[in-house]
């Protein structure tokens, strides 16, 4: 999983209202972070239950592509305005440093624990720990280690930290040439570079490459994703441009108000994706059409649950649901889950025996769940938030 996990935060000059906005944290959104919640229950539902005889359940392959759509959407803010004009161009090395702060921290608690706990997910000699430390692992063929097979996602986040910076620049400056006159031109252009790259990423993979063995990790690259990323950001430019008076999105507003043909289209995306057009349910390998579909299915389903949050009103359907407090604190521990999950599964199932049927299933869901969710929510309190206030220069007395 996205899984990647930059913090829910949205300047309030930025105009991308969405969700209840909490009292104790300015720019909070409840929506989105709740939406994140979500997104990192459904990993652990779908890792979860492929250890039962209901593989098929939850929504597989959505978890790190919603999250990838969510850090497309955050991180473009501040350089969107900057594109649009309304605001300076955001320091490089402040962006990177609170990227990276947000990110290893925690990272590398679960890395080192998971380690002393679960000797086969060590990686191999020197060279192997450098990838783990650096998230360069997916550049390995074995670099995924068992138990930190998950971690893949956030070496393509790490990736997206990069690219941020150098699409802004880049869309800035065909928005420059144009003069400003359509500053969302510029922006709808890169989605339709990054769909290409995506597409002829994927079909390399599987038709140019002959030894696949050796670079089965390539599926898992920024090239692959990058038009998930880029279609959350266009998302946030259209509301930044909108906010500022530099254009409408009259078609989103309209999509978005009406909220249950947005719930109607995301259930028939969620059954798509997740029915065996988009390939088995199990880590088997699948052919390139079913691939295609699954990764379109979700991702188109990311894009609409984010607009219906994003765009909608903050008395809407979806609002309300993913404002709820339980889903709102998943969210805000999401990182934490995500990391965890994989290696407590692991670990419960040596001592544990998964019984089979329904009843089996929940109490090990059940287990898995009281496990993972209270170990995100310690390291967001004691290693996420210190990490975070420390990347903004807050006093240890203010954290």
């Amino acid at each position: 999983m996205a899984a990647t996990s930059p913090e829910i935060l949205a300047d309030a000059s930025s105009g991308t209202r969405a969700g209840r906005r909490r009292s104790g944290a300015a720019g909070h959104v409840d929506g989105l972070t709740g939406l994140r919640g979500f997104a990192a229950l459904i990993v652990v539902l779908v890792h979860g239950s492929g250890l039962t005889t209901f593989p098929w359940l939850g929504l597989h392959g959505y978890g790190p592509i919603a999250l990838f759509v969510l850090s497309g959407f955050l991180l473009i803010q501040p350089w969107s305005r900057w594109i649009v004009g309304v605001s300076d161009k955001p320091s490089v090395s402040t962006f990177a440093r609170r990227r990276v702060w947000r990110i290893f921290p925690a990272y590398l608690v679960v890395l080192v624990v998971t380690a002393l706990v679960l000797p086969g997910s060590r990686p191999l000699e020197a060279d192997g720990w450098f990838r783990a430390l650096t998230l360069t692992n997916t550049f390995s063929s074995d670099g995924l280690r068992h138990g930190m097979e998950h971690t893949w996602s956030l070496g393509t986040e790490l990736s997206w930290y990069v690219a941020v910076p150098l699409i802004a620049v880049a869309v800035a400056t065909a928005s420059r040439v144009r003069g400003l006159s359509h500053p969302v031109r510029p922006m709808i252009a890169a989605v339709v570079v990054a769909f290409l790259v995506a597409a002829a990423w994927r079909y390399h993979i599987f038709f140019r490459v002959e030894d696949f063995g050796q670079m089965i990790t390539f599926p898992l690259w920024l090239p692959a994703f990058i038009i998930c990323f880029m279609l959350g950001a266009l998302v946030a430019h259209l509301m930044i441009v909108e906010h500022h008076g530099l254009g409408s999105m009259r078609s989103l507003r309209w999509f978005a108000s009406h909220q249950w043909l947005v719930v109607v289209v995301a259930v028939v995306l969620g059954l798509v994706g997740n029915s065996q057009l988009g390939g088995p349910w199990t880590f088997q390998p699948a052919t390139f059409t079913e691939v295609t579909i699954r990764t379109a299915a979700c991702t188109l389903l990311a894009l609409v649950l984010l607009v219906g949050v994003a765009v909608g009103k903050d008395d809407s359907i979806l609002n309300r649901f993913f404002s709820m407090r339980w889903l709102v604190a998943t969210g805000r521990w999401s990182y934490g889950i995500y990391l965890w999950h994989m290696p407590a599964m692991l670990l419960i199932a040596n001592e544990l025996s998964i019984q089979p049927g329904v009843g089996g299933l929940v109490i090990w869901l059940g287990i898995l769940l009281a496990v993972a969710i209270p170990l995100g929510a310690l390291t967001y309190h004691f290693v996420e938030r210190p990490a975070i206030a420390w990347s903004k220069g807050v006093p240890l007395s203010q954290r």
